[in-house]
């Protein structure tokens, strides 16, 4: 199957992102350099200096942990020589791997190192961040899988320490049974590719997630960091942005107004934005209120903080060489309030690079979209309805014959009514109940011989409403709900080495994907 999406479909409320794709200026004179920018990229960023030779000793100590592939390590080596660059993607770190986005977004770190060292002639190093510094428990505690009933089942577990950093998290007892329930969703055949979401004996939560990308992705080169691998080289940054906290302020309040006069929402709160988390009493994490008391501490405990989602990219940036972000549709709104900061800090801004999006389809499902005419993009709309969908490949003359029983089963009963009604008014009520009932028993014989009628060419109305379950569940893509262990369940993970990208990694694409009979 050979589709692309409408992004409109799939990000209708987006407005900044459609119009940042669609290269309009409206949407690009917020950022440094439009996406395409990539010789004026990448002189600004050889012009400015890293710490280079730390950030490989880090990387490598943590990469070995992971039993890194000696496709990483030559990427660690080369992001020491002084002539090289990075393109770098994260998300922060969802149970067994997270919605099926996640995965995509670090393919797509893969694919633009890939393409932009060829273009560039020089060495481009795909990193992966894992943001365990983030607090957000319920955006990584569950996974969501498609039962065999059509049925969307959601895994989770809790946590008594929520508030707290994910990298803070161990694997817990309820962790362990959640992960075990998981897993039980994978057949005997599948045992390997079951394997890939073990921990190991020594991991913590967020450890044992970034193996799982290790395994998956090492053998290509993606280097993994998580932020307290490098926290500590940024004792000079976090009592910079303590120090500037007004500054940064009444720069992202002028980007938020900047974009409101474009036409454009601000994507956050320029009041509770662009500044450092800290630990409370109890160990949970807390926005730094005081910036001008956190000062002197910052510097010589720079491990006791941590950016908000603003000033994270600053940061990332301010150690890693990086020419390209790859980014979702939000993550791309929220970098157009920044452009200032990385002024004010003397970083250069990278381009921002959309990630790839995929649908996929299962081949039985593929199957049923062409003998019904239809495709996914018709099966995304928000008014598709299965039942309508099938409606032309049925019998006109099964349709007639029961309109016409039900019509007459309706007049043989109505000369019952009046002399009811002239016995006991209440009577009226048990006629009505009696016709319902009879109409419902005919409308269930009839979507039974539909069901029939339909199966003789091949159409399954209960797989066309599950087909739409998978495709859109909850009304949401695809690609945002179910979970990459979901798929894997059903499929396998070779499938990942086959998703086609697009040539030019400025461009968005995202496509439709049949798995093939090998995958199944």
């Amino acid at each position: 199957m050979n589709e692309k999406i409408d992004p409109r479909l799939l990000h209708p409320e987006n407005r900044f992102f459609l119009d940042y794709i669609e290269r309009k200026q409206s949407a690009l004179e917020f950022f440094e350099h439009p996406p395409d920018a990539l010789a004026e990229a990448a002189e600004a960023r050889l012009a400015v200096s890293f710490p280079r030779e730390e950030l490989a000793d880090r990387l490598r100590a943590y990469n070995e942990r992971l039993g890194s592939a000696a496709a990483v390590r030559a990427n660690i080596d080369a992001l020491a020589t002084p002539d090289s660059l990075c393109v770098i993607g994260g998300q922060q770190v969802g149970f067994l791997g997270g919605p099926l986005f996640t995965v995509y977004k670090a393919l797509s770190v893969l694919r633009a190192a890939e393409t932009l060292a060829e273009r560039l002639q020089r060495r481009v190093v795909p990193i992966f961040w894992l943001a365990s510094e983030d607090h957000d428990f319920t955006e990584i505690n569950r996974v969501r899988f498609l039962a065999e009933s059509g049925d969307l089942r959601t895994v989770l577990f809790d946590w008594s320490d929520r508030g707290r950093p994910i990298e803070r998290l161990p694997i817990t007892e309820e962790i362990r049974a959640a992960t075990d329930e998981a897993l039980a969703f994978f057949p005997e055949a599948r045992g390997s590719d079951r394997d890939v979401f073990l921990p190991e004996p020594s991991d913590d939560y967020a450890m044992w997630h970034a193996r799982i990308w290790a395994r998956l992705f090492a053998d290509k080169g993606l280097v993994l960091v998580e932020p307290r691998t490098v926290r500590s080289m940024a004792g000079d940054f976090f009592p910079r942005a303590l120090a500037s906290a007004d500054r940064i302020r009444a720069d992202l309040t002028a980007s938020a107004e900047a974009l409101r006069r474009a036409d454009y929402p601000a994507p956050i709160d320029p009041s509770v934005a662009g500044g450092l988390f800290t630990f409370g009493a109890d160990g949970r994490r807390v926005r730094v209120t005081d910036p001008s008391e956190h000062e002197a501490h910052s510097r010589t405990n720079p491990d006791a903080y941590s950016p908000d989602a603003l000033l994270r990219p600053i940061l990332v940036d301010s150690l890693f060489p990086t020419i390209a972000s790859i980014l979702g549709a939000s993550e791309i709104a929220y970098q157009a309030m920044i452009r200032p900061l990385y002024r004010s800090f003397g970083i250069p801004q990278p381009i921002l690079l959309p990630r790839y999006g995929y649908t996929l389809v299962a081949p039985h499902h593929a199957a049923l979209l062409e003998r019904c005419g239809l495709t996914v993009t018709d099966v995304l709309s928000e008014t598709f309805d299965p039942e309508a969908a099938v409606h032309p490949f049925v019998s006109p003359d099964l349709l007639e014959a029961f309109a016409l029983r039900r019509s007459a089963v309706r007049t043989a009963l109505e000369p019952l009514l009046e002399p009811l009604v002239a016995l006991d008014p209440g009577l009226q009520a048990r006629w009505k109940q009696t016709d319902d009932r009879i109409q419902q028993q005919i409308d269930g014989l009839e979507e039974r011989a539909i069901r029939a009628d339909l199966a003789r060419s091949g159409i399954s109305l209960r797989e066309l409403r599950r087909l739409k379950t998978e495709i859109r569940p909850t009304g949401k893509p695809q690609e945002r709900v179910l979970s990459l262990v979901h798929v894997a369940a059903r499929h396998g993970l070779r499938w990942i080495d086959r998703l086609e990208s697009s040539a030019d990694p400025s461009e968005y694409a995202h496509n439709v994907v049949t798995l093939g009979d090998t995958d199944e």
